[in-house]
This record gives structure tokens, sequence and C-alpha cells, in this order.
């Protein structure tokens, strides 16, 4: 019987490349093994629906629990591999699994905060549904969360926590809140957002010094000697690729596993896709990592289809998207260098388009409100390289 593919990882990108594979034709037995306790289920809810209750765990599922089995791939569950060899992965327990053909999704890891009392009941970050599920279950007893990083992790959870019925303070090192997303006509609306629009308390150009508390958190003190009285905290601080379990494999590797825009790692027979992969991006002509829901979608999806033996590869305009306090955004294209920003519209209005430009060229866009036909135009002008006068 052929050993047939390998799935480390049981994320969203595992979960596509197993029903792209067979939608395609695929027909080699598959095999997905992943240290978490849940089949593949979506990130996106567990900062937000999931964490506030809306839904419950199978509302966050990929996949329903049956979709497995009746697409012939196997399932281990708690299932953490130690090495990859050659033709077989070395799992925790000593078992050897072989595989004629493997695909690394094993995605990323939280940061965890270096200070003192960081190991103390109540402090979390929040990864994966076990995490989402711990939190709910504190939020549910508590009355002041202290939350520590102001990108996707740290506002999402920040907001879902304040419409819980929690006082949150925010802090960030920083002096603007998503500073990721380049775009400060963004950031100063989420600090009225935030601030006067929903009493989130936000500490700028700070950082937590110390956790204290007997046993479990009571407060957070900063190092420019703010404190602040907390129930629980929540660190979204960024993650780091999970590439260990490659040491001596020959892949490369470099802040995820390098791969180009079919997948393919520097070793034959070997592929990574999502938040832990680096991959060859033709759009923007350089190698580039995203952690975020809509790459995992996508890469699993191309990298099904070219196990199968069909057509597929990575060319899009990369985007993703977020929800605070029921404001949706999108992001597209890579702000990397852009020199100039064009507007058009008001985010206090639901309606805006930030164009990112580089040398006049569109190469990125943040979005609220807008039509997915108005989406799809920006995405081709970042494509094209065209004129943001041409939107």
């Amino acid at each position: 019987m052929s050993a047939g593919i390998v799935i480390a990882g049981g994320g969203l990108a595992a979960a596509r490349v197993v029903k792209s594979y067979r939608e395609a034709g695929g027909g080699e037995p598959l095999r997905l093994l992943t240290a978490d306790s849940s089949l593949p289920y979506h990130r996106p809810p567990l900062s937000k629906r999931y964490l506030r209750g809306e839904i419950d765990a199978d509302g966050t599922l990929v996949e329903e629990s049956g979709f497995y089995a009746e697409h012939d791939c196997g399932c281990d569950l708690e299932t953490a591999i130690s090495a990859v060899h050659r033709d077989e992965v070395e799992l925790a327990s000593g078992e050897r699994v072989p595989y004629e053909r493997l695909v690394v999704a094993t995605g990323a890891s939280p940061r965890r905060l270096d200070v003192p009392g960081a190991g103390l009941d109540g402090v979390f970050t929040l990864r994966t549904l076990s995490d989402s599920t711990a939190i709910r279950a504190r939020a549910a007893e508590s009355r002041r969360a202290f939350v520590v990083g102001s990108n996707f992790i740290g506002l999402e959870t920040a907001a879902s926590l304040t419409q819980l019925g929690l006082q949150v303070t925010l802090c960030d090192r920083g002096n603007q809140l998503f500073r990721a997303l380049e775009t400060p006509a963004y950031s100063e609306y989420l600090v009225e957002l935030y601030d006067e629009g929903h009493g989130v308390e936000l500490l700028f150009d700070d950082e937590v010094a110390e956790i204290r508390g007997g046993g479990h958190v009571t407060s957070v003190a900063t190092k420019s000697g703010a404190e602040r009285d907390a129930d629980l905290v929540i660190a979204g601080i960024g993650v780091v690729p999970n590439t260990g379990l490659l040491e001596g494999s020959g892949v490369d590797v470099d802040d995820g596993v390098i791969v180009n825009a079919r997948f393919e790692t520097s070793v034959p027979g070997i592929y990574a896709v999502g938040d832990v992969a680096r991959f060859h991006d033709p759009v923007f002509g350089r190698s580039r990592r995203i952690e975020h829901w809509s790459n995992a979608n996508y890469q699993g999806g191309e990298l099904g289809k070219i196990l199968a033996g069909a057509d597929g590869g990575y060319d899009t305009v990369s985007s993703f998207f977020s929800e605070i306090f029921g404001a949706s955004i999108r992001f597209f294209g890579d702000a990397t260098g852009h020199d100039d920003i064009v507007q058009h519209g008001d985010f206090r209005d639901g309606d805006a388009v930030c164009l990112h430009t580089a040398d006049g060229r569109t190469v990125a866009a943040l979005t609220m409100g807008q039509e997915d036909e108005v989406n799809d135009r920006i995405k081709e002008l970042i494509r094209e390289r065209a004129s943001a006068a041409d939107f």
C-alpha cells in the first residue's frame, strides 16, 4: 500500500489541501497529523464570534467531522511531529510515519510575554480553539482585562471583551493602532472608535514591566509606571513560524519554510503552505510570509490541485480582512515601501478607500464598506501597477 501524502498540521490550509486534492482527482491515501485536539477549524472566530459566545465549537470547523473519512483522509489528533526525515516523519511518541510526499502546514505559535509574572493563572495568548475557550470562561467571571498589542489579535480581542461587558485596557509600545496596516487615517479612526466610542483605555508608547498577583493575575505594571487592575491578560504580540520539526531535514528555512510559487521546498517531495510558508509572490516579485485566513485558504487549495497533477500555484493579489466592533475592512497587496496614500471617503462614515502608492503606482489598498466589484477593481489596479488616478 502506498505511503501516500502526509500533511503535518491541522489548520485551514491542511483542510483545503485535502478537499482540493480530492476534487482535482487525487487518489493517494491522505493522513493528517496535528498536535491540536480538534479537527481543522477557522481561526478568525476565535477572537470574535466564538469568543463572544455567538457560535459553538462546531461552528468554527472548516469541514464537518465526517468529511475526512468521506475523503479517505486519516486524522491523528494530539499527535506532535518531532522530526522530518527522508521518506518518513518521526512523532513525539517515537512512531515513524512513512510518506511519499509531505505537506508542512504547521502554522505558527504566539510569542509570549517575557516579564515577571507571565506564568500566572489568567495570562493568555490566543491561537487555538482551546485558548479561546479558556479566555471565554475566564471573561465570564472577570471585570477588567489588559490586552497587549494592537494588531489583529489585540484589537479584535479587546473589542470582543468590551462587547462582553469587561473594562479593557489596551497597551501598545507604538503610538498608533494597527500600525502594521501603514494607514494613519484608519489608525486615527480606531483611536476614536475604541477610546471615545467604546471606553477602551489606550496606553501608547508603553510596555508591560510586570504582571502581579498571588497565583493568579490581579494587576499589570508598565514601564512608564502605570498600574492597572486586571483579572485576565491577553498578549497579542505576534507569532513565530513552527519550523522546529525541520531541523536536520535539509529543508531551507528562514523565518518560515522557503518555497517557490508551487509551494515546493528545497527538498523534492516536501511542500509547505499557510502561515509557515515563505513563498515567492510573482505579483510583487519577492519572498513573503503571510499569516492570514485568506492566504491559508488560497494556498491550501492551490497545493491540493498541484499534488493531484493539475495546474496550480501562487498567482493572486494577497488580501485579508478584519472585523472590529461590527465594522469590516479589507486589505489588498503589500504596502511595504509605499510613499503616498490617496484616500477616498471617510472611515467614520463606514465608506473609505485608501490606495497606497509607490512612485505613483498602486501597490496596496485598505477598504471599508465597498462592494465586491469595487474591491476586485482595486486588486486589478494593484496587479497592473496602475495609477491611483485610474480608480
